[in-house]
């Protein structure tokens, strides 16, 4: 694949939990070459600019397969909403409902897109011993995003409980008849 096809790959396949820029696949796949990871070769095209195309090598596929058994390191997320919200005290509470009602309808976006691709192409590759794989992995991000909008519509409520507007008071009204 090129660095573009490898990238469109990643967002089609893995890019819920694992996600590349442009600008970390190019570097990435320069020094995988220089390591003899990958082999690239030049693919000319009609009217349009070469392009690098890149395959694995047999050392490649070693050095994968011995990745693979690296028992894997715990990742501290980051993630910016929750940071905001934590000093919500700080912001207009129309703008934290804004910010959660925008994730949340992200999150039901990928939710579908996620449920569609193991439907649609999960489904059609079912030759590939790594289905059952794609299966899990698929899963876990369909559990995580439902879990995100639990998450939300609680957050909402609580939301619209703290900073609800306040009821006009009686006592005002008191004041103004006993002015009279």
């Amino acid at each position: 694949m090129s660095g573009y096809d490898l990238g469109q790959a990643i967002r089609a396949s893995i890019g819920f939990f694992w996600n590349e820029s442009y600008g970390q696949i190019y570097p990435s796949l320069k020094k995988l070459a220089a390591a003899g990871l990958v082999r690239a070769k030049v693919e000319k095209q009609k009217g349009r600019p070469d392009r690098q195309v890149y395959s694995i090598t047999e050392k490649g596929s070693a050095h994968l397969a011995a990745w693979l058994v690296i028992e894997p390191q715990p990742e501290v997320p980051r993630n910016e909403l929750l940071l905001k919200l934590f000093f919500g005290a700080r912001i207009s509470p129309e703008i934290a409902v804004r910010f959660v009602e925008n994730m949340a309808r992200r999150e039901r976006s990928l939710l579908s897109q996620f449920k569609r691709t193991e439907n649609e192409e999960i489904a059609r590759l079912q030759q590939y011993p790594d289905v059952p794989y794609w299966r899990m992995a698929a899963r876990f991000g369909q559990l995580e995003l439902e879990a995100h909008l639990r998450w939300a519509a609680e957050t909402l409520t609580q939301l619209r409980k703290i900073h609800k507007p306040a009821a006009p008071s009686n006592s005002g009204k008191r004041k103004q008849h006993a002015s009279k």
